[in-house]
C-alpha cells in the first residue's frame, strides 16, 4: 500500500511539474490587465477595448489555468495566436450584467468599466469574450494582443505599499485576497488596519474557511480618501472618497457599490490578488459581491461581519442569493426556462447538474418547508429574488438570512471546490 501511495504521489508531483512548465511556456509571473468598456441596454450589449496594462504580480494559479467550474454570466478565453490552443479561461460577472435587468435598461444605454486579468503572455494571444445563453456561450467580441505592443502601459498608476495581514506562502498556490480602504482618511488608517484584521478573523471563523486558512493570503492596500464615509445619494450626502462609492446603486437603498473599476484595479495591482474586497468606512448596512469582479461592504454596522462573508460567497464562490422579496430593483433576474449557473440555485430544468446526488433518495422534489426537513438537503421553493419557480438547497442558510456561520452543505461544497481549484 505504501508503494502505491508513493507512486501516486510521484505521479501527481510529475503532473504538477509539467503543468507548471506549461505556464512558463506561455506566461511569466506578471499580469496583463485589459480594461474594457461594457455598453448595454436590455436588448443589446457590446464590449470595446479601453486600455492595456502590464502589472507587477500574477496572483493566480500556475496549474489550473482553464476554467472547469463554468460559473459566471461571461467568460474570457485566451488562445495562443500561433497554435490557436486554449491556454487560459475564466468566468466572471459584472455590475453591467446586473444593470441589464433593471427597468432603466429598457429605455437607456449605459456604459460600465470592467477588466479582465491574465498572466502576462510571452507571445501574441487571441482574446475572446463570451456571454452565457442558456447552456451555450455566444461570442460578444474577439481581438488579438501583441505583448510587445507600445500600447501596453507599464507604468503603475497607483503606488501604495501593500501589507500582509495573513500569509500562508507562495501566491501561486494560495487564494490571495486584497482589501482596499474606501472612505478612510489619512488619520483613520489605523482604524482601517484594525477593521481589516477584524474581518479577516470573521472570515476564518466561518466554515468552510476555518478549515482552509492555510490556503489563503490576505493583503491590505491603505488607499486614503479626502473625506470619511461614502455617498448616500438618497439623503443628499456626497463625500470625496478614493473609489467614489455610493449607496442607492440602481435605486436600491442598501446596495453600496462603485462604477470606478479602473481605480479599484489600479489600487489592487499593488499586491498579487485573486479576489478584491473594498471595505467602506461607515456604520450603514450594505454590501455587494459580484463573481470574479469584486466585493464591497461597510465596516461598522452590527451585521458587517455577516455581510463581509455573505458577499464573499457571491464574489468568490459564485453563490446566488437565496432570499426573495417584493421590493427588489431587478425584474426577472433569472429566466425560469433555463438552469441558473449558480451552484446553490435551481429551476429544476437541469437539476441533475446541481446537488441532486447529495440528497437522500426519499426526500421529495420539491421539498416542503417543514420541520421534517429542517436540517436536510432538499429543493425548497423561493430563492434568487423570486417566490416561485426558483429553489434553494436548505430551509435556511447564510445566503438566505442574516445568520452567521450557517452556510449550508451545498454552499460549503461549492466554496471548497473553488478553494481547491485556485490554491493548486
Amino acid at each position: 500500500m505504501l508503494k502505491i501511495l508513493t507512486v501516486t504521489a510521484m505521479m501527481l508531483l510529475s503532473t504538477t511539474s509539467l503543468l507548471a512548465q506549461e505556464f512558463d511556456l506561455f506566461f511569466d509571473s506578471k499580469s496583463l490587465r485589459i480594461d474594457l468598456i461594457h455598453t448595454a441596454n436590455a436588448q443589446q450589449e457590446y464590449y470595446s477595448v479601453d486600455r492595456y496594462y502590464k502589472e507587477p504580480y500574477w496572483g493566480g494559479s500556475k496549474i489550473n489555468l482553464i476554467d472547469t467550474l463554468g460559473y459566471g454570466n461571461y467568460q474570457y478565453r485566451i488562445v495562443d495566436s500561433a497554435s490557436q490552443r486554449l491556454i487560459f479561461s475564466k468566468g466572471f460577472s459584472s455590475l453591467g450584467a446586473e444593470w441589464i435587468v433593471t427597468p432603466e435598461a429598457k429605455t437607456l444605454w449605459r456604459s460600465f468599466e470592467e477588466s479582465i486579468v491574465l498572466p502576462f503572455p510571452h507571445k501574441s494571444i487571441g482574446v475572446e469574450i463570451l456571454k452565457r445563453k442558456g447552456k451555450e456561450w455566444v461570442t460578444l467580441t474577439s481581438f488579438y494582443v501583441n505583448p510587445k505592443s507600445y500600447l501596453i502601459n507599464t507604468d503603475q498608476k497607483v503606488k501604495i505599499e501593500a501589507r500582509k495581514i495573513h500569509y500562508s506562502g507562495n501566491t501561486a498556490q494560495k487564494i490571495d485576497i486584497v482589501i482596499l480602504a474606501e472612505g478612510y482618511t489619512a488619520s483613520e488608517m489605523q482604524k482601517f488596519m484594525r477593521d481589516a484584521q477584524r474581518f479577516k478573523d470573521t472570515l476564518f471563523s466561518w466554515q468552510p474557511f476555518r478549515n482552509y486558512t492555510q490556503n489563503f493570503n490576505i493583503w491590505v492596500v491603505p488607499t486614503t480618501s479626502e473625506e470619511s464615509g461614502t455617498d448616500i445619494p438618497g439623503e443628499g450626502i456626497f463625500k470625496n472618497t478614493f473609489f467614489d462609492s455610493h449607496f442607492y446603486t440602481f435605486g436600491t437603498e442598501r446596495y453600496i457599490n462603485t462604477t470606478h473599476n479602473r481605480q479599484i484595479r489600479d489600487a489592487a495591482a499593488n499586491a498579487p490578488y485573486d479576489q478584491i474586497y473594498v471595505l467602506v468606512n461607515t456604520d450603514r448596512y450594505g454590501g455587494a459581491g459580484i463573481y470574479n469582479f469584486y466585493s464591497i461592504c461597510t465596516s461598522d454596522n452590527p451585521y458587517s461581519g455577516f455581510v463581509f462573508v455573505h458577499e464573499f460567497g457571491h464574489a468568490f464562490g459564485g453563490l446566488g442569493d437565496e432570499y426573495f422579496s417584493d421590493d427588489e430593483a431587478v425584474e426577472e433576474f433569472y429566466q425560469l426556462q433555463t438552469e441558473p449557473w449558480e451552484p446553490n440555485l435551481t429551476t429544476l430544468v437541469d437539476f441533475e447538474s446541481k446537488w441532486k446526488r447529495s440528497m437522500d433518495a426519499s426526500t421529495p422534489i420539491p421539498t416542503p418547508t417543514t420541520d421534517e426537513f429542517l436540517n436536510k438537503i432538499g429543493v425548497f421553493e423561493g430563492a434568487g429574488y423570486s417566490k416561485k419557480g426558483i429553489y434553494r438547497p436548505f430551509i435556511d442558510c447564510s445566503m438566505k438570512s442574516i445568520i452567521s456561520n450557517a452556510l449550508c452543505p451545498v454552499c460549503q461544497k461549492a466554496l471548497i471546490d473553488q478553494i481547491l481549484f485556485y490554491s493548486k
